[in-house]
């Protein structure tokens, strides 16, 4: 298991567990990303993540990023 924020440009993942609070949890899920969802890692640079879900684009923080754990596809 790898955290997300690790991933690089291009890599992709499966999210097998969140570590966050309920609230942040709702947020995560508002955005599309769950456990079992599929992502690839569109941008990390040190900041913000975009991630792909599908054909949705999503921006996640580096404070959100670290708290999900995914395992490398």
């Amino acid at each position: 298991m790898k955290l997300l924020c690790t991933l690089d440009t291009g890599q992709q993942g499966l999210v097998s567990q969140i570590n966050a609070t309920h609230e942040k949890k709702i947020k995560l899920l508002g955005l599309g990303i769950n456990t079992n969802s599929s992502i690839v890692v569109l941008r990390n640079r040190g900041g913000d993540m975009v991630l792909a879900l599908g054909n949705a684009r999503v921006s996640v923080g580096r404070t959100l990023a670290k708290l999900i754990e995914v395992r490398e596809l």
